[in-house]
């Protein structure tokens, strides 16, 4: 039998290199070929499966192909982050998610997935601040130095909602806690809807949350704002007075949402995927509609998006272990 010559070793080795080069090429110029999957950690109704299905929309007229919002709520996000870091890395299924999904390192004692290694950032969505508001059929207070006073007679009846725990609406209401000398309890719902509806009910007094999922009970007079992080007013709710213009100091922070995909996901694909998002990000239905939700519009790349979640990663990390926040 004859050997085959060195020279045709190095034919063969190139023809096999050029496949596996080849590979993720043909494999972008296919994407999506099938229906894509948007997960979203929170229950339907509230302002993350909002921005969920408004996204998923404006891929799907993209890509013309389905792309469809999936809720999986419970547990701070971790059920959806998990499934999601625990899918193929080809582009088909794609996490909708908020500051939790750094805050939740630091938070749990130990998580199924590293958010660090085993997702990658792919878009900001929008950025937006973060309002407190109180149930009208609770609270009669229309001020925030009212509120913090009737929350210091009767702290077991001030009790406050989140959208899970360690969230950024827990996080500020223990640090409101903190700045006042408050004891009023915490209670986690899975996502904004629950979170909403118990405020609405009365079943809690106040809560942290986005414009989106507060303006429609704002304009029926069933929910009051007190105030609003960040260093400046916003447009959309110009009276509210920011905490910061209140005198509390470190409710700078507002939250944010963005797109990650699996670790490991070809480049080729995340680039289609970027490239297409960017088309999402300056579409004029989507800008007016964000804005009208409250949300600031930046377009990073990829590798800006990725080091502002590893920044956001260490800021969180840095103010839970201040507050000795720990969650089993």
């Amino acid at each position: 039998m004859k050997l085959p010559t060195r020279r045709a070793w190095i034919a063969l080795a190139a023809s096999l290199l050029a496949g596996l080069l080849s590979a993720p090429q043909a494999l972008a110029q296919d994407y999506p070929s099938r229906p894509i999957r948007i997960i979203v950690p929170f229950a339907a109704g509230g302002g993350g499966d909002a921005i969920g299905r408004l996204v998923a929309r404006k891929l799907g007229d993209q890509f013309k192909q389905s792309v469809i919002v999936e809720n999986k709520p419970g547990a701070s996000s971790i059920i959806a982050t998990d499934l999601v870091a625990k899918s193929p890395p080809d582009g088909y299924t794609i996490l909708l998610n908020v500051p939790l999904i750094v805050q939740t390192v630091s938070l749990f004692n130990k998580l199924p997935y590293d958010p660090m290694t085993d997702l990658t950032p792919l878009t900001l969505l929008g950025s937006t601040h973060v309002l407190l508001a109180v149930s009208t059929a609770r609270v009669s207070a229309t001020t925030m130095k009212e509120f913090v006073e009737q929350a210091r007679q009767k702290p077991k009846e001030y009790s406050y909602a989140s959208i899970g725990p360690g969230s950024t609406g827990h996080l500020l209401g223990f640090a409101l806690n903190e700045a006042n000398r408050l004891d009023t309890l915490h209670i986690p719902y899975k996502g904004a809807a629950p979170a909403t509806q118990a405020l609405l009910a009365g079943e809690v007094a106040s809560v942290f949350l986005d414009y989106i999922t507060l303006k429609p009970h704002v304009d029926a007079g069933k929910v009051r704002l007190l105030a609003i992080t960040g260093t400046e007013r916003s447009p959309q709710t110009p009276t509210v007075p920011t905490l910061a213009e209140l005198g509390y100091a470190g409710f700078d922070s507002g939250s944010w949402a963005g797109l990650f995909v699996p670790a490991r996901t070809p480049a080729p694909v995340l680039k289609r995927l970027e490239d297409a998002l960017a088309r999402v990000l300056t579409d004029p239905e989507y800008l007016d509609t964000m804005t009208g939700y409250g949300y600031k519009i930046d377009v990073l790349t990829q590798p800006k998006f990725a080091a502002m979640v590893r920044s956001e990663y260490t800021r969180w990390n840095d103010l839970i272990k201040k507050a000795g926040i720990k969650l089993e």
